[in-house]
């Protein structure tokens, strides 16, 4: 049984008026092990499971005769879809007072911002009102045009968490994971909890925000001595920035150095064995923090090249956030 509540019913209906009787199915990791329920639910249609990994909203597989339905995520708003792409939301119902009571028993924030990852960002409003309730101020941030909901966060971008940033003592996250939570811990500066109503617990970031720190510090120490970069570029749709990559190549060349754009719909590392001393990602940039120890070259953001280019100093580090695809 699915973990997270899905209207079939409307779902059928949703592909019926399109007109398609080809479904391709998008799942990301967490949910391949329910595809059997999710096509069981379409019986009625001719389902197609894609073996392509699905890493969100920005990465869609398209065919012409068959209508795309990717499970697990929001769209992005900013984003231009084809016509026959739809996305199925899945918000958990699990409540978060237990784990709110426990945030609030253990640690000390008289303000607080409150994040989710999409599953959970049903339940940002009901966990504001547990934290007003016990007389503590609770903020809500809006975002920008790459979200689709207040409080929403994605491994991309935190701009519902930077604006309000500067009115918040600390944020908590509602979700799974370090990932997301790290990624705002890095982009305002605040402490940062992770708040699991599925194992009741709280998770303080910190260690992990400062272990990716270090992490960063290094790869941008090996790329000083760098001479030759390869910018790496996505062709998927919501990764796509190559006038930003084009910038970068003149920044690099400008201080003397050599660069090579290179066009990649999936960055792996059995890709990678080009003639550069460093590469710099302005795909995903999951890629540059998750993946970066696979890689046999340092793998730097935008920001850490121009940290290591010297156009930026150190202090003012930040988060490689996608606000516009081109």
């Amino acid at each position: 049984m699915l973990p997270y509540m899905v209207d079939f019913q409307k779902l059928r209906d949703k592909i019926m008026d399109k007109g398609y009787n080809k479904v391709l199915l998008q799942l990301p990791d967490g949910l391949i092990t329910y595809a059997r329920d999710i096509v069981k639910e379409l019986s009625d249609f001719d389902v197609f499971l894609s073996a392509e990994p699905c890493y969100g909203a920005c990465d869609i597989v398209v065919h012409e005769d068959k209508l795309t339905v990717q499970f697990g995520h929001s769209e992005i708003p900013n984003i231009r879809y084809p016509e026959n792409v739809i996305f199925v939301e899945m918000f958990s119902d699990k409540k978060f007072d237990a784990v709110v009571e426990k945030f609030i028993e253990k640690y000390r924030c008289d303000s607080v911002g409150i994040v989710a990852s999409v599953q959970h960002v049903n339940h940002v409003n009901e966990v504001k009102a547990l934290f007003e309730k016990r007389g503590i101020t609770a903020l809500i941030g809006n975002g920008d045009s790459r979200v689709k909901y207040p409080g929403q966060v994605l491994g991309c971008n935190f701009s519902a968490a930077r604006e309000v940033d500067m009115d918040v003592d600390c944020f908590v996250l509602l979700g799974t994971g370090v990932f997301h939570g790290v990624g705002v811990r890095i982009t305002t500066g605040k402490k940062t909890y992770v708040l699991d109503p599925f194992s009741n617990t709280v998770t303080d970031v910190e260690v992990e925000a400062d272990r990716i720190m270090r992490q960063r510090f290094g790869a941008i120490a090996l790329t000083e001595q760098a001479e030759r970069f390869g910018i790496i570029i996505s062709d998927k749709i919501g990764q796509k920035r190559e006038r930003l990559a084009m910038t970068l190549k003149s920044m690099i060349e400008s201080a003397g150095f050599e660069a090579y754009l290179i066009y990649a719909n999936r960055v792996v590392p059995e890709s990678f064995y080009y003639d550069v001393d460093a590469y710099v990602n302005t795909a995903c940039p999951r890629i540059t923090y998750d993946d970066y120890l696979r890689f046999r070259k340092p793998v730097i953001s935008p920001v850490e090249l121009q940290i290591a280019l010297k156009y930026r100093l150190w202090e003012n580090y930040s988060f490689d956030e996608i606000v516009n695809v081109d």
